[in-house]
């Protein structure tokens, strides 16, 4: 277990173990129009009559899928609708290149009809999650999806419940909702498991939380007493009337009154910052840090619009904070809740022990959590904790671990990924895959052979883990490596050859296509032999590569 409040280790530029590409504006915008050629194909699906069209439209999918998923393999995707138009990596994309583009026009179409304001696909995302981004975008706007327009809030959680914060999000893959002067949003935006995503749950009224109004009235003349404190004697004096109704919300579990102090207080504190009145406001500050003080402010994140100054007070908490908030997320029956104490944990990015204590938990879901939080902190400590869990019987927590683990990028990590190429999940093996092709840093890991991992695609029956494969074979680029995507690529060169007979088109690119990558223009004779193919998509796919 590593000291107590450890926080991720901080590399210096080219020190890191796994290293991934950088932005480019034509990789981007090749990325961005193949997500658009995969929703204009899963729409034209879903307008299809089942039959002959139904399966070609299915097959033209299915295409569209290995093509958006090699993009996004090679590099992240951050994209932005500003203004009516699409923003790559901060640079917006030429306006007549839009219009002239009907892939990317329908695209930002869809996008503004949908209300997205952004969408951010991280390097090597699932397919199966790519699938759901591009369902959301390719669906029809419901009747019941009719914009709600945003009337003047009576309450903090009514602004909660009217400006969602995501639109779709799963491991990979975040959609969040344009923001509009009107409030207009999607009404019923899904997560990556299909509930509710943050911003549409049911929030609390004031008589849920037990807050009178005539409390919150009492307190804001104080509340304006402490903002006009401008000397360390009227601090004081604001400090003296302020503690008592500290003392009072926390004796009667008044969460939204103490919400409302412990916000005033950290504003001031930014108002003041070494001036008069700051050393009254430490008081506050400390009194704030009671357990019991600390859970009540807890359980109002989800409800609070701006966080920043909860957190900033959590943050003083340290290792309490976090033990609080992992509480409450274990706790939280509502998928929202859960993902706003889920994203205060990573951003208070404290590693505290219950986290490692967690991932011995007997509970799946428990473990999952645990294992995610490290993940997402970069706790790179965390692989050693982490690597017993690829052997565990469930594979929802092999699948979260091994997510974790291509996060961190360690050394050990990436051994031990190595070794479950042959995992029975194709999710895990996926990863295992990617694993192999990742690039090592300058810690002293050596490139793992290939020989494993061409041995276990002779076996592999699942396509996307095939393909992922086949892309880290390019990558190692060894020997061993080039000599298993020759035979794929090239056509079968005799009778005898039968191992070789079912390959289909898809893995023959793929294959070429790694071989480009591995070996540039010294295999350029060989491609050009295959455009001349006797199957059309390996002839196409050489002569554009030819190219």
């Amino acid at each position: 277990m590593p000291p107590l409040g450890y926080r991720r280790t901080v590399v210096a530029a080219g020190e890191s173990v796994v290293q991934h590409a950088g932005p480019d504006g034509r990789a981007a915008r090749g990325t961005l129009r193949s997500l658009a050629l995969l929703v204009d194909r899963l729409a034209t699906l879903g307008s299809s009559p089942d039959g002959a069209q139904g399966g070609s439209a299915a097959t033209a999918v299915r295409d569209a899928m290995r093509q958006v998923t090699a993009r996004v393999r090679e590099a992240p995707v951050q994209c932005r609708i500003q203004e009516q138009q699409f923003v790559l990596d901060g640079e917006p994309v030429d306006r007549g290149l839009t219009r002239d583009d009907p892939l990317l026009s329908t695209l930002l179409v869809r996008c503004l009809s949908l209300g997205v304001g952004g969408i951010t696909v991280r390097q090597g995302a699932a397919p199966a999650e790519l699938l759901t981004l591009a369902t959301l975008l390719a669906r029809r706007r419901a009747a019941d999806d009719t914009p709600v327009t945003n009337d003047t809030p009576t309450s903090m959680s009514a602004v909660a419940e009217q400006q969602p914060r995501e639109l779709l999000r799963s491991w990979s893959v975040l959609v969040t909702p344009a923001d509009q002067p009107g409030g207009h949003r999607l009404a019923t935006p899904l997560d990556g498991a299909g509930g509710l995503a943050a911003g549409t749950s049911s929030m609390p009224s004031d008589a849920d939380t037990g807050i009178s109004a005539a409390a919150l009235r009492g307190a804001g003349p104080t509340l304006v007493r402490l903002a006009a404190a401008t000397d360390d004697t009227a601090g004081r004096r604001g400090v003296d009337a302020l503690v008592p109704l500290i003392d009072q919300a926390e004796f009667r579990g008044d969460a939204r009154l103490l919400e409302q102090v412990a916000v005033a207080a950290a504003r001031q504190a930014h108002v003041v910052a070494g001036g008069g009145g700051r050393l009254a406001l430490e008081r506050v500050m400390r009194r704030l840090q009671h357990r019991s003080s600390l859970e009540l402010l807890a359980g109002r994140l989800p409800y609070v619009e701006d966080r920043t100054m909860l957190l900033e007070l959590l943050a003083r908490a340290g290792e309490t904070a976090v033990d609080i908030l992992v509480k409450q997320l274990l706790q939280a029956e509502d998928g929202a809740a859960r993902r706003v104490y889920f994203d205060s944990i990573v951003q208070l990015d404290i590693a505290g022990p219950m986290l490692f204590d967690l991932v011995r938990d007997s509970r799946w879901f428990v473990v999952r959590n645990a294992v995610a939080l490290l993940g997402e902190m970069g706790v790179e400590q965390a692989d050693l904790a982490m690597l017993p869990l690829l052997q565990h019987a469930d594979d929802r927590i092999r699948v979260a671990a091994a997510r974790s683990l291509v996060r961190l990028g360690t050394v050990k990590a990436l051994q031990g990924l190595h070794a479950a190429i042959d995992d029975a999940s194709a999710e895990v093996r996926r990863i295992a895959a990617v694993s192999y092709g990742l690039t090592p840093g300058t810690s002293g890991m050596v490139r793992p052979p290939a020989v494993r991992l061409a041995m276990a695609l002779e076996k592999e029956t699942d396509e996307d883990v095939a393909l992922e494969m086949v892309a880290s074979l390019g990558k190692l680029g060894g020997a061993d490596a080039v000599q298993r995507l020759f035979r794929l690529a090239m056509p079968q060169q005799s009778a005898g050859d039968t191992g070789e007979a079912s390959r289909e088109a898809w893995l023959r690119i793929a294959a070429l296509e790694a071989l480009v990558k591995a070996r540039g223009s010294a295999i350029m004779p060989h491609v050009e032999t295959l455009t001349n193919d006797a199957d059309p998509e390996v002839a196409q796919a050489a002569l554009r590569l030819r190219g």
